[in-house]
Order: C-alpha cells, then structure tokens, then sequence
C-alpha cells in the first residue's frame, strides 16, 4: 500500500513537472514608435520584475512643436483589442494617491520638450489585502500590478494642441509563447 502511493506521488510529480510550463509572453513589435507633425510617442511592454508576463508600459513623449501639448491623461485610455480599457497609473504613484485618484492630470510639455514614465493600466491593478486596502498605515496595505493580456494593447493617447484634441493610438501585440 505505501509502494503504491510513493508511485502514486513520483507520478502526480512527474505530471506537474512535465506540464507545468511557465507562461512566457512576448510583444511585436518590442516598441512602438507612433510620429505626427506635432508629436512622437514610443510606448514598450515592460514584464514584470522576475516573470515573463508584462504589467506595465515604458512611455516617452516628444513635442515636436514650437508650443506646449498637453497630454490629457484623462482622456487617454487603455486599449485592449480595440476597446477602451480604463485610464493609466505612473510610476512613483503611493498607495494613498492611488486609492483618491478622481481624476488623470493633465500633463504639459513644452516646445522640444519630453516626458518619460513607466505607466500601467489602473483597471489591472490588484489589491494585496482585501481587509486592509483603506488603512495605508498597515505593512499589508498596497497594490500589485496585475498582467496585460494577450491581444493587441496599448495607449489611446489624448493631446491637446490650441483647445483641439489630436488623438492617435500606440499598440502592441502580445501573444503567448506556445
């Protein structure tokens, strides 16, 4: 009877080892560049630290203008095969920013000017503790960024040139490696 389960165990070990592969993802292409008259923006799927999945975007903007754009990060959306998919968070934002975000900020930049920042999808994001997700004070407390999903994804980015919104779309695919 041991026999038979030590077999039993060596086999169950042996099935999980075989196919339990980890999931690797990949983007093509691994940055997008997307250029106007007014503006460049480069966007590139970054995996998390550790995994082969991705969960956040390196962005980087330039004003190619002799005035300011303002980027509209309200009216800037992620995109998932096509559809909107919530607004974006940004590096460096705490805990206590994200859970009183009411509205994106808008960004300015100037004539010539850039802006860079490593960016993720507030609709990914997951909450480490359920029970403590409003007392910030607590070591629990926090959020994770959660997984892009396969599928053509990216930024719908809103810049506003004079009051009028020029609107293009940055997007990569992501597929699974099989």
């Amino acid at each position: 009877m041991v026999k038979k389960i030590i077999w039993c165990v060596v086999g169950i070990a042996l099935a999980i080892t075989v196919y339990a592969k980890e999931q690797v993802f990949q983007s093509s292409p691994q940055m997008q560049k997307v250029s106007t008259s007014h503006y460049e923006v480069e966007l590139e799927p970054l995996k998390a630290d550790g995994y082969q999945y991705y969960n956040r975007f390196r962005y980087r903007f330039t004003n190619k203008t002799d005035g300011n754009l303002i980027i509209s990060w309200s009216k800037s959306y992620f995109i998932v095969n096509g559809k909107r998919n919530g607004n974006f968070g940004w590096e460096g934002l705490t805990f206590d920013q994200l859970k009183g975000i009411k509205e994106e900020p808008d960004v300015t930049i100037p004539p010539g000017g850039r802006d860079a920042v490593q960016i993720f999808p507030l609709n990914l994001v997951g909450w480490r503790e359920d029970g403590v997700r409003m007392k910030s004070n607590t070591p629990e407390a926090g959020f994770t960024l959660g997984v892009i999903p396969e599928g053509e994804v990216g930024l719908s980015i809103g810049v506003m040139k004079d009051g009028k919104m020029l609107r293009k779309s940055i997007l990569v695919n992501i597929t699974q490696k099989k």
